[in-house]
């Protein structure tokens, strides 16, 4: 019963959060909340194929190395955010279409992001009734379409260019480097203030988008 309880928190909130960000997307054609969440589960067939890989090539992935803060730490970090980050790539390609705005983009990426961080909470966690897993399973999805957002926002001019592969490689190291550093900061003693940081980063740039655009339709006042 614990585990599909965690599954049922990861689900609904992944689904709320989904179809909140496609109302908000505005988008005529608003983005498909149940292909966005199958997205985000197909991300993480793909992480979990590129962990497995690691393991048999004899690489320690285990989320324990991140707690020694040496060189090996930050490369771990690094190395996670990548995989993660780029299967959660992955996953946005195989549901969206090449005509994609940026804001629908969004939207789709907060419901891969869903879909990843339900079934990375029910991996994690198992059997786990404890708070934390639960909130974890709720608030996860939000955690993971933040970082994310780098790519989501580059999404739809990439795939309108000659080559949207080289265009998404910079928005892919910085998801991947945000996810990295959120990792080490809560595995590290005291450096949780880098976690916020992390996630803080991505909405300030959102909230910088928007005030942007907002500013720019505003009517010009006229003065008699």
């Amino acid at each position: 019963m614990r585990v599909f309880a965690l599954l049922a928190v990861g689900a609904f909130s992944a689904a709320g959060w989904a179809r909140l960000a496609a109302w908000r997307s505005g988008d005529a054609r608003r983005p498909s909340v149940p292909f966005a969440l199958l997205g985000g589960a197909a991300a993480f067939g793909l992480a979990l194929v590129a962990y497995e890989a690691a393991a048999r090539a004899g690489l320690d992935v285990r989320w324990e190395g991140l707690a020694r803060g040496d060189g090996a730490a930050f490369l771990l970090a690094g190395a996670i955010g990548l995989v993660e980050e780029g299967a959660k790539l992955a996953g946005l390609l195989l549901v969206v279409e090449r005509g994609i705005r940026t804001r629908a983009a969004l939207a789709t990426a907060t419901g891969v992001a869903g879909g990843f961080s339900a079934l990375e909470a029910l991996v994690t966690f198992g059997r786990d009734a404890s708070l934390v897993a639960f909130t974890r399973a709720a608030l996860g999805p939000v955690a993971h379409a933040l970082l994310a957002v780098p790519v989501a926002l580059a999404l739809a001019p990439a795939l309108r260019g000659r080559r949207p592969a080289a265009a998404l490689v910079l928005p892919l190291l910085a998801s991947a480097a945000l996810h990295g550093a959120g990792d080490l900061a809560l595995a590290l003693p005291g450096a949780r203030a880098g976690f916020v940081l992390a996630l803080a980063a991505p909405a300030l740039l959102l909230f910088a988008r928007g005030r942007r655009r907002r500013t720019a339709a505003a009517p010009v006042p006229t003065w008699k």
